[in-house]
């Protein structure tokens, strides 16, 4: 029985041979001992008649052994076992006993193997929580820079450079008409993306340390599959750390990229900073942002000089395209882009005095989003 099992099963197949003899025939014999005692007092398994199929399936849990295969070796066993005795049958007593045996087999089977899917379920999901709250712990160590070398090396985890990744849902909607919440989307794709990412999410988002040997096109992909798993809008800030020590400073910068993104209604994605380096440095305070909003000050209190001034940059500086945009004539728009020019002291027609119209309106985004 126990050959036809490990050769018809491969997960069974590859385990050491001292394994097989010293447990799996043990097991398979207590197992024949047990449905013979059932047979011979006419009855099906209870509970406790179980727990010690119950003992392995748990241990085959914690070794990793898939489920399929851990119940694909009940039937297997069950039909070479009745191959065995099909064949040692020489009479028709024999036969007629066999066949009479047929209802006791398939609900001593249908006994076992729900129990032993049950309990194997339940240890997996068991030990997939603990393993998922150790990386949530050891993220958060590393996120903080607290020493988190003894934990990592406590639980065979190698720690390295990560992708930096600050997780934002812009919307957040109720688990309704059989939509999976957000969390366990989350959840799903990044651990789909790399078993060995460490997380710290909620359902608005959150962290995940992404070893740097995945590709950026994998991060893409992952965050577009979880804004369209969920239904949600989803902005994740990037950036990379080459030591552990350097993970806090890159995910404030990760941190505020994401914030940015959302902020300016950037759509689903991975923004890193040279997707955003202009609008990085013009959301901080400083002379320079200052200046730029007070050029743009004049502006404020004539909203039709501010969209012609927006068109014109919007448009390469190409008049008559921007005027076309904004419905009025080339020369008003002149009219309006030489008023600029008198209130600012600063011509936006001039090569010079261009760039600095550019980013006097992306300081000026980012203050009137509060950013």
């Amino acid at each position: 029985m126990m050959t036809a099992v490990v050769r018809a099963v491969p997960d069974y197949e590859q385990l050491p041979t001292e394994r097989v003899e010293q447990d799996l025939i043990r097991r398979s014999e207590e197992n024949l001992r047990l449905f013979v005692r059932l047979l011979i007092e006419e009855r099906e398994p209870g509970a406790a008649d179980l727990d010690e199929m119950i003992e392995a399936a748990v241990r085959r849990a914690r070794e990793g052994i898939p489920l399929d295969a851990v119940l694909a070796v009940y039937h297997r066993g069950a039909v070479a076992a009745w191959n065995f005795m099909a064949a040692g049958a020489r009479t028709p007593e024999q036969r007629d006993a066999l066949i009479a045996a047929v209802p006791q087999l398939l609900g001593y089977l249908g006994a076992v193997v729900p129990g032993v899917a049950a309990s194997y379920l339940r240890e997996r999901q068991d030990l997939h929580w603990e393993q998922r709250e150790v990386k949530r712990a050891l993220a958060q160590a590393l996120l903080q820079g607290k020493p988190a070398e003894l934990l990592a090396e406590r639980f065979g985890i190698t720690l390295g450079r990560y992708h930096v990744l600050a997780l934002r849902t812009a919307e957040v909607p109720a688990a309704t008409d059989g939509a999976r919440p957000a969390m366990r989307v989350i959840h799903g794709e990044i651990d789909a993306l790399s078993p060995q990412a460490l997380t710290v999410l909620d359902r608005s988002g959150g962290w995940a340390l992404v070893p740097a040997t995945e590709p950026g096109a994998r991060l893409d992909a992952a965050i577009a599959g979880i804004a369209a798993a969920a239904g949600v809008r989803v902005i994740a800030g990037t950036a990379t750390a080459t030591l552990t020590s350097d993970i806090p400073a890159r995910a404030e910068e990760a941190g505020e990229i994401a914030r940015l993104a959302i902020g300016l209604g950037r759509p689903t994605g991975v923004y890193r900073m040279a997707d955003l380096a202009l609008q990085y440095q013009f959301a901080r305070p400083g002379p320079a942002r200052a200046w730029l909003l007070g050029l743009l000050e004049p502006l404020t209190a004539h909203p039709h000089l501010m969209e012609a001034l927006r068109a014109y940059l919007t448009h390469d500086h190409n008049r008559v395209a921007a005027a076309e945009s904004l419905v009025v004539h080339r020369n008003t728009l002149n009219y309006r882009l030489n008023r600029i020019a008198t209130l600012t002291g600063y011509d936006p027609g001039r090569s010079e005095h261009t760039p600095l119209f550019a980013a006097a309106l992306t300081a000026f985004d980012l203050a009137a989003a509060d950013l």
